[in-house]
């Protein structure tokens, strides 16, 4: 038996970020301290990404090491012992990543504890609940989109629905839809957390009976991390090439989101054209993953962002800023994917730094800094910056040509 432990993620993202949503405008913001408790909650749910992340890594990381020297003291004694190379191989071949997905669902479940608990504590409680989740999450899809070969296909599934269930939370916590619509999504998450931990647990036992391939396939599998630590000892020119991709991710990512809070559309007035709008995102972020995969993320990074340049300008009319959103927001996964194939080792610090950027976009209106030009020229101009730094990240500068954006 096997599931699809991203899409039980995207469901509980779009719980989370409901929840928090529903939390933060119909419980915190109506009280005195109501500016206090949202910059306080979305700095914990943002910025403390990136430190979780980082921990989140170095316990893996910690993890791996150990089980790469169990293993190998397994080969050495099936070499001794032949006939029980098939044992050892089917008892300690799904170890690691089972243990590395466990150490995420721990940190999802700490995460979802957390946000329920903050809807009747604190913003902080609440925002901590958030970024624990998003962490845990995030890099739990990341490990099945590598071990699955979607080549980041689960990233744009996951990252999706978050914009969805802002919208709905706001929605009903603006309207005074009262506290038992915020119990009912809390016994709903809690419930799917409890039947992903079910099925995962009956797909692992599942896995511990199967015969595998054994000495061939671990010993590949080996081979293949041993070279993925290798590639993390960098040279001086790969490193600063890495520093220069890390930064040019951060950049479209602090632009996507100021163009996101900058922009205003005059068609949206009513709830219907909120409710296409953050449709369009959602559609854009899971488009950019599946299209990226399949015909290529530099393509698809140039196709969608011109378009979205040319449809932001007449982004006055309905139907040219549906689509400016959805082909602006396609390159979400992308800037992810990136990074993450960039940096395999320390994939929970990637999330959490581009997280991060989304909180930097977000700091010049929550400040009140306006834009001295229209929102359709910020949002065409942005559309091409960010595409100039995004093939930048795809150009080898050794060789001139562009890079294959697979691991």
């Amino acid at each position: 038996m096997s599931i699809n432990i991203t899409l039980f993620y995207s469901i509980l993202h779009l719980l989370v970020d409901g929840i928090c949503a529903f939390a933060m405008f119909a419980i915190f913001l109506p009280q005195r301290e109501g500016m206090l408790f949202l910059i306080l909650y979305n700095f914990c749910a943002f910025a403390l990404q990136m430190p979780f992340g980082v921990i989140l890594d170095m316990l893996q990381i910690r993890l791996e090491q150990r089980a790469h020297f169990y293993i190998k003291l397994q080969l050495d004694q099936a070499d001794a012992m032949p006939e029980n190379k098939n044992w050892l191989a089917t008892k300690d071949f799904f170890a690691i990543e089972n243990k590395k997905q466990m150490l995420c669902l721990i940190t999802v479940a700490v995460g979802l504890l957390f946000t329920i608990l903050g809807t009747v504590t604190h913003p902080v409680i609440l925002g901590i609940g958030n970024a624990l989740f998003h962490i845990g999450g995030g890099v739990g899809t990341i490990h099945e989109d590598t071990a699955k070969n979607w080549n980041g296909k689960g990233l744009g599934v996951f990252v999706a629905p978050g914009a969805l269930g802002l919208y709905l939370g706001t929605i009903a916590g603006k309207n005074g839809i009262r506290n038992s619509l915020l119990w009912i999504m809390c016994a709903l998450l809690a419930g799917l957390f409890v039947a992903l931990l079910y099925l995962w647990n009956r797909s692992i036992n599942g896995k511990k009976n199967k015969q595998i391939k054994g000495y061939e396939l671990l010993l590949k599998q080996m081979q293949l991390k041993q070279m993925q630590l290798k590639q993390m000892q960098l040279k001086e020119m790969q490193l600063k090439q890495t520093l220069c991709l890390a930064v040019c991710c951060v950049l479209v990512v602090i632009l996507r989101s100021y163009i996101g809070m900058a922009v205003v559309f005059p068609w949206k007035t009513t709830a219907l054209s909120g409710l296409l709008a953050v449709l369009a995102i959602v559609l854009g972020k899971m488009a950019g993953g599946i299209i990226g995969a399949k015909y290529g993320f530099g393509k698809t990074t140039i196709i969608s962002l011109l378009f979205a340049a040319i449809c932001y300008i007449g982004s006055a009319w309905m139907l040219m800023g549906i689509a400016a959103l959805l082909l602006f927001n396609m390159t979400m996964p992308i800037t992810l994917y990136l990074l993450v194939s960039k940096l395999p080792q320390l994939s929970g610090f990637c999330f959490g730094l581009l997280t991060f950027a989304l909180f930097l976009g977000f700091l010049p209106e929550y400040f009140g800094l306006r834009a001295i030009v229209n929102g359709n020229i910020i949002g065409s101009v942005g559309s091409i910056i960010s595409l100039l730094l995004l093939q930048y990240c795809f150009i080898d500068k050794n060789k001139g040509k562009i890079k294959k954006s697979s691991n």
